[in-house]
């Protein structure tokens, strides 16, 4: 068999395969064989017909799968010779049976692209150096009191200010019913769900309170259902309550367990702000080596690798949908839509993919199964079970090789943050 490689883009190679006269009447005569064994002739036992006969009637389809089967043989035999990462099924050319002569072929087949990365040491950055002033660990435990805001009920007085209004009510636009509940609430001058022209009107009501009102909802209102509608609203208030803080003090502080005192909060409300302003900086000091990678390295990407992240987008979309509570059955979903949204993502996924293993193959970075068995114990430790159920999890090849994957692109990028032309400055 002699075989040779065209390149025919950077993501396509054609293969030619020629195989031998005296090889291909070898393999018709072991197929005419076979066939004698097993195939019933009329007025023959099985393995008794003349194989004359044999060649007369089973000659087109002996021949068809010879064809088929020295195709899918030698382009076996050729990739794996050529050392090609095939992506796609192949697109055949030629295989035409011709008895007495040689069988030549081309398949034409989608690979991955042989990535040679360049300029990829020494990319500017400019790191920001995480600062927390006094005044960002003040509004921090302003956010986290207002977390634990309780609400008790108005007496003497409307509904006013920062008040939660519990209420029924039926909404009605041109006769037809829009939504009705029995159960609802809003926190005045928040907007949410009904607007602040809604909220208007709750102004003053106490509990027992019925009013009925009109409100024009604009065009781009969130919630679709109102959108662009004038609906009438009759509300029955259940009951008006207020919002009462806890104080900022040491036993407020103490009710998170490790706390000691108010004094001890404020610090470690300091150094998670720190650590998360240095976590940020960390991101975006790696989206700048991302985007310097792709401006130094630009090559062509299989689409097939596009595609296939395209669906892996559109499924953790979906995922995350249902672990919301979305009934996917009840949303439409245009996959066609989302494919075309995706697609510019995806394209460069895979294309930093590709650098960063290029990257990693050529510094000589790995991942031993040391550091893919430390990863996982993490993700148990953190999950709260038990490692052998983890390491259950990652025992399909797939996972663990996107496992592996991951964490090879994390020691590539920590390469890349540490060879990069770093500039520091304090973020504003």
């Amino acid at each position: 068999m002699k075989t040779s490689v065209e390149t025919v883009s950077g993501v396509e190679k054609r293969i030619r395969v020629e195989i031998p006269a005296d090889e291909v009447s070898r393999r018709v005569e072991e197929g005419y064989a076979e066939v004698r064994k097993m195939a019933p002739l009329r007025g023959f036992r099985k393995g008794k017909a003349p194989m004359s006969m044999v060649r007369r009637v089973f000659k087109e389809s002996v021949e068809a799968d010879v064809a088929e089967r020295l195709v899918r043989d030698s382009l076996a035999g050729a990739v794996k010779e050529n050392d090609l990462k095939v992506l796609s099924l192949p697109k055949i050319d030629g295989g035409t049976f011709t008895e007495g002569q040689e069988f030549v072929f081309t398949a034409t087949v989608e690979v991955v692209p042989e990535v040679t990365p360049e300029g990829y040491k020494g990319i500017p950055v400019v790191k920001q150096k995480g600062e927390v002033t006094d005044e960002d660990v003040d509004a921090a435990l302003d956010r986290l009191r207002e977390s634990f805001a309780q609400y008790h009920a108005v007496e003497g007085r409307g509904a006013a200010g920062s008040d939660l209004v519990e209420f029924g009510f039926a909404a009605t636009s041109e006769g037809q019913t829009v939504e009705k509940s029995d159960s609802a609430s809003v926190v005045l001058e928040g907007g949410v769900p009904f607007g602040k022209e809604f909220e208007s009107h709750l102004a003053g009501v106490r509990g027992g309170d019925e009013k009925r009102f009109e409100v024009q909802f604009e065009s781009d209102f969130p919630n679709r259902k109102y959108a662009g509608k004038r609906v009438n609203f009759d509300v029955n208030v259940n009951a008006v309550r207020e919002r009462k803080l806890p104080e900022l003090d040491d036993e407020f502080a103490k009710s998170f367990g490790d706390i000691t005192g108010f004094a001890d909060l404020r610090e470690k409300m300091r150094a998670r702000l720190l650590q998360e302003a240095e976590e940020a900086a960390r991101r975006n000091a790696e989206e700048q080596i991302r985007q310097g990678l792709l401006e130094r390295n630009p090559f062509e990407v299989p689409k097939t690798l596009v595609d296939r992240q395209v669906v892996s987008m559109i499924e953790d979309t979906a995922n995350r949908l249902v672990s919301q509570g979305v009934d996917l059955k009840k949303v439409s979903m245009d996959f066609e839509k989302m494919k075309e949204r995706f697609a510019p993502n995806a394209d460069r996924s895979v294309r930093l993919s590709l650098l960063l293993s290029a990257i990693g193959e050529k510094e000589g970075i790995d991942v031993p199964f040391s550091e893919i068995e430390a990863e996982m114990k993490t993700m148990a430790a953190g999950a709260g079970i038990e490692y052998e159920k983890i390491r259950e999890l990652y025992g399909d090849e797939n996972r663990m090789d996107n496992l592996r994957n991951m964490l090879l692109d994390r020691k590539v990028m920590a390469f890349l943050l540490e060879s990069a032309e770093a500039k520091e400055e304090v973020a504003e």
